[in-house]
């Protein structure tokens, strides 16, 4: 009851300061929050900085001016301190009442849909739905950064505040809330900006998904009225894009050559060959965007072609959107590269220190500033029309699907697959894997070689089975003979096969001779042993008698799992978590004990021994339950159960032979297993008071001492 008493009064207390203060607050529901005292900054200090712009403006000013007035009642020192940190604050403040103004970030809504567009139209929404995404991936990016800057103003608002709350009483914690009024008002800022620029992203995210969607309408609604004389400006458009794609090629060509000198005796001369460089770059850019732009105009004109039912030549326009589809998949690869080495290059000019150089000097450098910038421009530029010409593409394909039917338009997709697919598997297996001296080894050729091994390996299977079923019907010296040259055929097979293979790929057999030479004259002189290990590591790896993940025992009595095998050793993991490094040699010349070769379970052996007089179905019915209380058992497997042997009439002991199938986890840890049966073993016997014997002797004494009997 005494220790009750304080906890009532406390609750008695609580309930009247609630039934005082409740009507207090009902009576001022309104009233405006009060000034922060940086003496005691309550929890919720700043709602007096929260409303409208209107309603705060006043407030600032009162908390600004009674901060400078109070900045008087300060220390000298802290009197100094005390002015830029309020008008750090002072700007802070009117930053966050300018952005409580409504900002109206809506964009202009796209135009009314109309009943038909033509190409140029459609290339426009495209265009306009690419700035639109880049707009609304910009806008994202801003958020995101702008989501950085509050985690920071977050984390420094709650240092400032430990920081206020450690400080003393007195000038101390007017300047440590002073601080903390500086770092809330940063943060304020950050997250009215942040809610800005959320709502500027939503919106341009909007405005993007409407401009794709329209794009999707324009494709549905093409239409052209196009006539004869418009067929033949397109024609002659791109007769005039060949043109250039051909004086691009030769500008190319000529950039090429000048870059492809080397002069590196000055720094004038580097700076020479890096502008060169930067110029080929450019008419690399070149070349491709005359290329992009003989794609459209041929576009525009078998599209046109299409629509008119203007004899269109349906393989050859099948062959070209082909190859345009090749142009866009190899300049889409190519355009980060050009950019990277441009922005690189810009970079690198940037950083050179012009104090000292000479006029020329200069000169140089000027012109590697405005070709790299110009190159940027126009790698941009670039990759609006590759996405162009993919747009006209995929019209082009459409038109074709409308002109010649459902089923022509699948023989026109499963053609155009096929191409596509072969072109893949050309470019994949020229790529260059090595090279032995001057002769490069493809992908190609291994997968040449790779088939020639095949074809070998096929036929002498063939040519030995055919043996085989000769020798059936023959003596046993003929079956010998037989098995004989059926071996020596088959290695002789697989040996010109192996010599075609690598000849298919370009080696010369010269070097690999002398290479094989100077390979004897090493093992002669004290390589036998790595040679011996690595063959037998080879001989493991092929036998297969030996994986990883086995769990061996070797003659020594080394036990533990497979873990590795490696060129010239194998690591084995021990039962102890010890890694040992045993060499390949043992594992072929020694013997050695694989207890999961064959099969991931096994039979082990636990043999006991009981005292005589024992009943022996007991023993058996104690052994069999032990064998069902230990995981490792084996069970629900016919012919696999555990069985009781009694093996021999011992000395001391009738023994006994348990003979029980584990499961993988037992085969695994045979020292383990054995000792968790043994385990279970003596349980069991303790269990139904079984007798473990142990040594015993019994000691006669004769009689016929000298001197007569022994004395007590």
């Amino acid at each position: 009851m005494k220790a009750k008493r304080p906890i009532l009064l406390l609750t008695l207390f609580l309930g009247l300061f609630v039934a005082v203060a409740s009507p207090a607050q009902d009576a001022a529901p309104d009233a405006p929050p009060a000034p922060p005292n940086f003496q005691s900054l309550t929890q919720n200090w700043w709602s007096y900085f929260e409303g409208t712009q209107d309603v705060l403006e006043p407030r600032i000013e009162t908390f600004l001016e009674r901060v400078n007035g109070e900045i008087a009642e300060l220390g000298a020192q802290n009197q100094e301190l005390a002015p830029a940190i309020v008008e750090a604050v002072r700007d802070n403040l009117d930053v966050y009442l300018s952005l409580l103004d409504e900002v109206d970030i809506r964009r202009e809504p796209l135009p009314e849909p109309a009943e038909s567009y033509s190409l140029d139209e459609l290339l426009d929404a495209a265009a306009r739905a690419r700035d639109a995404r880049t707009v609304a991936e910009a806008a994202q990016l801003e958020v995101e950064r702008e989501q950085r800057t509050r985690e920071g103003g977050n984390r420094r608002r709650d240092a400032v505040f430990k920081g206020y709350l450690d400080a003393a009483e007195g000038d101390d914690r007017w300047l440590a809330a002073l601080r903390v009024v500086r770092a809330r008002s940063a943060l304020a800022i950050s997250e009215r900006r942040l809610a800005i620029l959320t709502a500027s992203a939503r919106y341009a995210a909007e405005y993007a998904e409407e401009a794709t969607e329209r794009v999707a309408l324009v494709r549905e609604r093409l239409a052209t009225t196009a006539d004869d004389a418009a067929l033949e400006a397109l024609v002659a458009e791109v007769e005039n894009r060949a043109d250039a794609v051909n004086a691009a090629e030769e500008r190319q060509r000529e950039a090429l050559l000048a870059a492809s000198s080397l002069d590196v005796d000055t720094a004038q001369s580097r700076s020479e060959q890096r502008l060169q460089q930067q110029l080929a770059l450019e008419a690399d850019v070149e070349f491709a965007a005359a290329q992009v732009a003989l794609g459209k105009a041929e576009a525009r004109r078998f599209w046109t072609e299409i629509k008119v039912d203007a004899n269109p030549e349906l393989p050859f326009v099948e062959d070209k959107t082909l190859a345009w589809s090749e142009l866009v998949r190899d300049i889409r690869e190519q355009l980060p590269e050009w950019k990277r080495s441009t922005e690189n290059e810009l970079l690198a000019v940037q950083g050179i220190d012009r104090d000292g150089l000479d006029r020329d000097a200069r000169r140089i450098l000027d012109q590697r500033i405005g070709t790299a910038q110009q190159t940027l421009a126009h790698v941009g530029t670039l990759g609006g029309s590759v996405a162009d010409l993919e747009l006209l593409l995929t019209v082009v394909d459409d038109a074709v699907a409308e002109y010649s039917g459902p089923f022509r338009l699948w023989l026109y997709n499963l053609g155009r697959t096929i191409k596509t697919a072969w072109i893949r598997v050309t470019e994949f297996t020229d790529i260059t894997l090595f090279s032995v001296g001057e002769t490069p080894v493809t992908i190609g050729a291994i997968v040449q070689a790779l088939i020639i091994l095949l074809i070998a390996y096929v036929l002498s299977r063939g040519i030995r089975f055919a043996i085989r079923r000769v020798g059936r019907k023959e003596s046993v010296g003929t079956q010998a003979s037989l098995y004989t040259i059926s071996r020596l055929t088959h290695y002789t097979i697989i040996i010109v096969a192996v010599l075609v293979a690598l000849t298919s790929i370009g080696l010369d057999f010269t070097n690999l001779a002398l290479v094989a030479g100077a390979l004897s004259v090493g093992i002669g002189f004290g390589l036998q042993s790595i040679v011996n290990n690595f063959v037998s590591g080879l001989i493991i790896l092929f036998e297969r008698s030996l994986r990883v993940g086995d769990y061996i025992e070797l003659d020594n009595g080394l036990t533990g799992t497979v873990k590795a095998i490696s060129v010239r050793s194998t690591l084995i993991n021990t039962n102890d978590n010890i890694d040992i490094v045993v060499p390949n040699s043992e594992f072929v010349t020694t013997r050695l004990t694989n207890w999961t070769l064959g099969e991931h379970i096994l039979r082990v052996r636990i043999p006991f021994g009981v005292a005589y007089g024992t009943d022996k179905e007991l023993v058996r019915k104690a052994a069999i339950e032990c064998c069902e209380e230990v995981p490792y058992t084996l069970t629900h497997m016919p012919g696999r159960e555990p069985d009781v042997w009694l093996v021999e009439y011992g000395d001391n002991s009738l023994n006994f032979l348990l003979l029980v199938w584990v499961n993988r986890q037992g085969a695994r840890r045979p020292t383990r297993t054995r000792a968790a049966y043994l385990w279970a073993l003596e349980t069991k016997f303790r269990e139904y008071g079984i007798e473990i014997p142990f040594p015993q002797r019994d000691l006669h004494l004769r009689s016929g001492w000298p001197g007569g009997k022994p004395a007590d």
